[in-house]
């Protein structure tokens, strides 16, 4: 897993080609400590520095080619070895990342209106945009019904969150970095950069908090690392506030399960974490 435990960021000067001076700014990071993350930011500083001056893109800057930017929550292990890392996203949600248990979050398709007259009628209707939405799901699910049909030597649980469904393998482990796991993402339709993050930060990911405007909360004064105490205060009321009002909602919901077999130990770790901070033991609103 891509997840860094040291971030810092620092400066690289030079001259342009017209001899004036220019700074740039970038962050680091390093596993090993910060005096690694600060000289990994400098570098990276003067190859951005050296991409403008020479007309180029910095290509090091794309989202998914750098590890994610979160603050480390909790480490699950087992013999000295990292099973999962929880981690607060850009937005404030904890987000569980697993080294070899495998998540599929799948997206609802937009729905898309049939005419003129449809169009303003679900624009005005609620109960209509509902009505779309649960008939778009269960199309979805019929599908992953249909691919389970194909594939039964595996074994998964499916949960109903917001806006799709998320599948949770329970069979085996397994390498994100594979062309089985590319293959099973693409089959299942998951969102395409999920299938990049999976590959690029090696590791399986599902959100285990609301979004926060889901649940009626403006997004964090600041992002992760902090560059001031004044700003980790900031975000820590935040937090609070953030906590309180995601108590009234659930992120998922058990719906079925393919096999009833779970492979091992660590993975039915990884459930019991995932079920008991997701999904409610009583009818909740999703967020």
């Amino acid at each position: 897993m891509r997840i860094p435990r040291h971030w810092t960021k620092a400066s690289y000067t030079g001259r342009n080609l017209e001899g004036k001076e220019v700074t740039f700014t970038a962050w680091g990071w390093s596993f090993n400590g910060p005096a690694a993350a600060a000289d990994e930011a400098r570098s990276r500083a003067q190859r951005i520095f050296d991409c403008i001056i020479n007309g180029r893109q910095p290509s090091s800057y794309e989202y998914a080619d750098r590890p994610l930017r979160e603050e480390i929550v909790e480490t699950m292990g087992d013999n000295g070895k990292d099973l999962a890392i929880i981690t607060r996203n850009r937005y404030g949600a904890l987000v569980l990342n697993t080294a070899s248990v495998l998540f599929v979050d799948i997206d609802l398709p937009r729905i898309e209106p049939n005419g003129l007259l449809d169009a303003i009628l679900l624009s005005v209707s609620g109960s209509r945009r509902r009505q779309r939405q649960m008939a778009l799901q269960e199309r979805t699910l019929e599908s992953v019904r249909d691919w389970a049909q194909r594939n039964q030597d595996y074994c998964f649980r499916v949960y109903r969150t917001c806006a799709g469904l998320r599948l949770l393998f329970v069979d085996r482990q397994y390498d994100p970095c594979s062309d089985q796991v590319a293959r099973i993402l693409d089959e299942l339709g998951s969102d395409p950069l999920y299938r990049t993050l999976t590959s690029k930060q090696e590791c399986f990911r599902a959100r285990l908090t609301p979004k926060p405007w889901r649940c009626r909360t403006p997004v964090p004064p600041h992002q992760y690392p902090w560059t001031s105490d004044q700003q980790e205060r900031r975000y820590r009321a935040w937090e609070e506030r953030y906590a309180r009002a995601a108590q009234a909602y659930a992120v998922c919901e058990l719906i079925e399960c393919y096999g009833d077999t779970i492979a091992d130990e660590q993975i039915s770790a990884i459930v019991e974490k995932h079920d008991g901070l997701t999904c409610a033991d009583r009818p909740m609103q999703l967020a």
